[in-house]
């Protein structure tokens, strides 16, 4: 039989209670993902306030980030299709002409590790091109075309 721990005298009665479910309206309002965090439960209001979607994509359409967001379009797309291709080619070709595998698990492995580096080729790609973008007048010096 298992006993209770004692009450703990020196605390009010409130700390010893177990908390109130928190009211329906309540639950509404928070959405579960954001556990009560301030910041992360108020990053939808901050977002529609700022414009959502919309002015996200207005602002990487105009002039100057064009080709950022050409560049961004291009990464995420080679982060997914050249791992797969090297991953497919390392294993059903380029592998079996430099190394003997005792098994398919073997092969599988150094196949994965061909892909992560792979992986890792496109990231280094994309950082070292974004440093090299030129880098323009900020906004509020610009003129503008009013």
């Amino acid at each position: 039989v298992a006993m209770a721990p004692p009450a703990d005298a020196s605390k009010p009665d409130d700390c010893n209670k177990p908390k109130e479910m928190p009211s329906s309206e309540e639950m509404i309002r928070m959405p579960t993902w954001t556990f009560g965090i301030p910041a992360v439960s108020l990053a939808n209001k901050r977002w529609q306030a700022g414009g959502g979607a919309n002015a996200l994509m207005a602002m990487l359409r105009s002039g100057d980030n064009l080709s950022a967001l050409k560049k961004l379009v291009i990464a995420t797309n080679a982060m997914f299709v050249a791992p797969l291709v090297t991953m497919m080619l390392c294993y059903y070709g380029l592998l079996d002409l430099f190394f003997t595998f005792r098994n398919d698990k073997q092969k599988v492995v150094y196949s994965g590790v061909a892909a992560i580096i792979c992986v890792q080729a496109v990231i280094i790609w994309f950082v070292a091109s974004a440093f090299r973008e030129p880098v323009g007048a900020p906004a509020a010096a610009r003129p503008h075309a009013d």
